[in-house]
């Protein structure tokens, strides 16, 4: 057994042990929490691509040109998985995602905002999307 580390499965215990001060990781659909290695671009690109049962090439045809400058949150979108750091993070969370990031912060692992009421970051940006809330 090897030692703890990004390349592990996550876990609080062992990331409290492990890491001060660090978080990088995205929280998936059902709660589930990964490292964001080698960035939360480039594992939400992974998981896209699986998702959607396409290549990296194909992935990167689809993308809108609207959103060229904030592909991360486009990721995000197909996704559905939030990226999270030490003090925020983006995305729409679920309520799975949500329980997941009151369990990091009452652990002392997030020190962000917990909400259910977030705007998707590339809402702010279209100006015919509608505002939407997690009820």
């Amino acid at each position: 057994m090897g030692e703890y580390g990004v390349y592990s499965d996550f876990d609080i215990e062992k990331h409290k042990q492990t890491f001060v001060n660090y978080l990088e990781v995205l929280i998936l659909e059902d709660g589930k929490v990964m490292y964001a290695v080698p960035s939360h671009q480039e594992l939400a690109i992974k998981i896209a691509c699986k998702k959607l049962g396409i290549s990296r090439d194909e992935l990167m045809h689809r993308c809108p040109p609207d959103y060229y400058c904030d592909f991360l949150n486009w990721l995000l979108h197909i996704t559905g998985a939030i990226a999270v750091w030490n003090r925020d993070y983006v995305g729409w969370p679920n309520p799975k995602q949500i329980a997941k990031l009151k369990i990091l912060k009452l652990n002392g692992i997030y020190k962000g905002p917990v909400t259910e009421k977030r705007i998707l970051p590339w809402q702010d940006y279209a100006e015919n999307e509608p505002r939407e809330e997690i009820s």
